[in-house]
């Protein structure tokens, strides 16, 4: 309360106590107390008067703050839903990837050779380059990374409307990044065995999508 506030309070409770004093003088010498009981009343309205205002400016606070909560939330959301729909597509796009180069090693397996365009492979190293260039060709190895990058922008947005309601979705989010780019540099960068790359792919994919789950779970639980 400020400082005018508190003098217009302390006044009517001063105007307050003199009518009560004068209606107990009255009352001792059986006057009429009419007039005591109306400077009573007018200390007490006087009185009231600072406090009720203090509680509209409270309200008028709580209310404003819970209104920002709220702006604040909601952006939280849009950038969530963005940081989710990245995701999805850079999953999407590594998956594309890690099938081309497990469809190229099963051939080279199978068969002892895979033709890669106008070339032919009979050894693991040239056969994943080769695969590698044609990826790069027609533009897909380094979609898995450029939607990435997207979704750490997203997530640099989320940080900025963090509040104490979504502040664990954050850390969801900040660990479904570190999941998803081990799953994309395993996936779109090859550089050992079939069978080591084959274990990389599931172990890091699994661990990924895990991820996500846990962000989505927290996310339906807290917008439901």
């Amino acid at each position: 309360m400020n400082l005018m506030l508190a003098v217009i309070l302390y006044f009517g409770l001063a105007i307050f106590g003199l009518g009560l004093l004068l209606l107990l003088f009255l009352l001792i010498f059986k006057k009429s107390i009419k007039a005591a009981l109306i400077i009573a009343l007018i200390g007490l309205l006087v009185a009231a008067a600072p406090v009720g205002y203090q509680y509209y400016l409270s309200q008028k606070a709580a209310h404003e703050a819970q209104v920002k909560l709220e702006k604040r939330e909601k952006s939280f959301n849009k950038h969530e839903r963005q940081f989710l729909k990245h995701i999805k597509q850079a999953t999407a796009s590594t998956e594309y990837v890690a099938q081309k180069y497990t469809a190229t090693w099963e051939t080279l397996i199978k068969d002892g050779s895979v033709t890669i365009g106008d070339s032919t492979y009979t050894d693991n190293e040239n056969a994943i380059a080769g695969e590698g260039r044609r990826l790069v060709a027609k533009g897909k190895l380094d979609d898995a990374d450029n939607y990435y990058a997207i979704a750490q922008t997203d997530y640099e947005s989320m940080k900025d409307y963090k509040t104490s309601h979504n502040k664990e979705r954050l850390v969801y989010a900040k660990n479904v990044l570190a999941k998803t780019n081990a799953f994309i540099l395993a996936a779109t960068r090859p550089n050992s065995t079939y069978q080591d790359y084959a274990d990389d792919i599931y172990k890091t994919n699994k661990s990924h999508v895990r991820a996500i789950d846990q962000l989505k779970n927290a996310r339906s639980t807290a917008i439901n």
